[in-house]
């Protein structure tokens, strides 16, 4: 049993995450933010604290960080208004974090970074602020010295319960409707438990020497996934091949509403281009012998169906 600093714990993948942590034995120290909803960490025998990656300045994550052996880096902005404010946090805040865990004594230092630092198949790097603000935080981690071991993990297309941004998707589908680009690139969804497990395996394997990609087993067609889609809803429906044109329609208006709300936008013209444009695909077998035994378990049928019935549980669909 080890004392785990986890961040992000309030959010999707960190809140799976510190269940993980908490039901295997570890000791876990949360850091949320001052407006993070924390009803799903109350309900676990775990600590919280308040931090925000964005500050400058560390009391709050030496106060932690004090006695842990291990870091699990999740928290990271997705939605930004601007290329600024991703670096402030996703880059500068990792850099700081680490400073941090290095000077309190913590062993292994676990990046959950994102194929989006790559970029996109065959693109020389990445091609979003997201994207380059989580390479300039692996960039950052590469570069120190020290004894801390750091192992940098990077999903891509995460999915599964407690996910609210393909809420809509399932909810069109629910209506007998699957709205996908006319895109003949493929991607390569990945649930949210395999990204769970790659992340326990990565806090007992050999520190690895390069990032490593984890993805689910097998590609997929845009075709292919709306027949999950539907599948997983339980009700047969058309699919509606959109051409790009309307998906980055779509993410200007989400960009407008964005502005007059003040809210960072789910969906705006870069990130309609990324999907409608871009293959996201990856090898996942050098993650598979690095973090050996770990391997993805869900395919996108299960995966799918699963998150569907969470939400039908929820009265969200």
């Amino acid at each position: 049993m080890a004392s785990i600093f986890l961040t992000g714990g309030s959010g999707f993948l960190g809140g799976h995450l510190a269940e993980a942590l908490v039901a295997t034995g570890h000791r876990v120290t949360a850091s949320v933010r001052r407006t993070s909803d924390t009803r799903r960490l109350d309900r676990l025998e775990l600590r919280k604290i308040e931090l925000d990656l964005g500050m400058e300045g560390r009391p709050e994550a030496a106060a932690g960080l004090a006695g842990c052996g291990a870091v699990v880096h999740c928290g990271a902005l997705t939605r930004a208004r601007n290329e600024s404010e991703f670096m402030a946090v996703n880059a500068a805040g990792t850099r700081r974090l680490a400073e941090a865990a290095a000077d309190a004594g913590v062993r292994r230092f676990v990046f959950i970074s994102s194929l989006a630092a790559r970029g996109p198949d065959g693109a020389d790097g990445p091609v979003s602020p997201y994207g380059r603000s989580k390479a300039e935080a692996e960039a950052a981690l590469a570069s120190r010295g020290g004894s801390m071991e750091v192992a940098v993990l990077r999903p891509g297309g995460v999915y599964g319960p407690g996910d609210s941004d393909l809420l809509p998707l399932f909810r069109l589908a629910a209506r007998g409707w699957a709205a996908i680009p006319r895109s003949q690139a493929p991607l390569q969804p990945v649930y949210v438990a395999d990204v769970v497990s790659a992340v326990l395996a990565a806090l007992e394997a050999a520190p690895p020497p390069l990032p490593l990609p984890i993805a689910g087993a097998e590609r997929q067609s845009w075709p292919a996934l709306a027949r999950a889609l539907m599948a997983a809803v339980g009700r047969p429906g058309r699919v509606l091949r959109l051409p790009p044109a309307l998906f980055l329609a779509a993410g200007a208006l989400s960009e407008l509403a964005g502005r007059l709300t003040g809210k960072a936008p789910a969906l705006d013209r870069r990130r309609a281009r990324d999907l409608a444009a871009y293959a996201w695909t990856c090898d996942i077998e050098p993650s598979r012998k690095v973090l050996d035994p770990w391997r993805p378990r869900f395919g996108i049928e299960d995966g799918l169906a699963r998150t569907a019935e969470w939400y039908r549980r929820k009265g969200w669909l």
